[in-house]
């Protein structure tokens, strides 16, 4: 499969991005710097449209099924003999061109997931994060209400953000379960919310959303994470 990493590496140093910064009232308290290093071949779109393939064939449950005319249950017997009728020949009522019959060439189950190599999958993570970080799609804030579930305090967030569409929130990979459970359940009810740690992010998540919301100690663990260029360099 060619997924575009079979061309020369074009390395780039791409310049610092400034990211705007909240507060946990959503007031805007400045900017912080990320640095996103040396990229090769950045954006590698057709490696983007691989990965979303492959994770949207993944999510395919595949089981669609029809009966061949193996399967169909009935008489084998010869509907009428082969000559002297003035029919067209029939061997059985099976016959997918019969009413009832089988299929022919019908879908059966089968998986629609395809092999990525890790390293690719981990680079298109990466050319996804910093599409999003570039683009000007992204704000951090200090940190989310983890307290009793409640949705009136992110909606009132995404609001004084102005995200109106879809949204993925980054959570610290450190953070606890149960406050992790607690964010999910208080933005479950807005459309197009998603919920994520650093370390589960994939380029499907990232390009479905329109924006990407970071906590503080997400984005920090992304930038620590950018040093080692996202595991762009390393073949495991």
């Amino acid at each position: 499969m060619n997924t575009g990493l079979d061309k020369p590496k074009e390395i780039q140093t791409l310049d610092p991005v400034k990211v705007p910064y909240f507060g946990t009232d959503g007031q805007a308290e400045g900017e912080k710097t990320f640095n996103p290093g040396t990229v090769s071949n950045y954006p590698n779109y057709k490696l983007l449209k691989e990965a979303v393939r492959r994770y949207q064939g993944r999510l395919r449950r595949g089981t669609a099924s029809t009966k061949t005319r193996a399967e169909i249950h009935g008489s084998p017997r010869k509907p009428w003999r082969q000559k002297g009728t003035g029919r067209a020949r029939a061997g059985s009522k099976k016959s997918p061109i019969w009413r009832g019959g089988g299929v022919a060439f019908g879908p059966r189950p089968r998986s629609y997931d395809y092999g990525l190599p890790r390293k690719q999958r981990r680079i298109a993570t990466r050319h996804a994060l910093l599409s999003k970080l570039i683009d000007g799609e992204t704000v951090i804030v200090e940190a989310l209400p983890v307290g009793a579930p409640s949705t009136s305090p992110f909606r009132k967030f995404a609001t004084a953000v102005n995200f109106q569409k879809s949204f993925l929130i980054g959570l610290s990979s450190e953070m606890p379960v149960e406050e992790r459970r607690s964010i999910w359940k208080s933005v479950r009810n807005l459309e197009g919310v998603e919920v994520l740690p650093v370390c589960d992010f994939n380029a499907h998540s990232l390009l479905r959303c329109q924006n990407l919301l970071l906590t503080k100690d997400a984005f920090e663990e992304i930038q620590n994470r950018e040093k080692t260029n996202f595991g762009e360099e390393s073949s495991k």
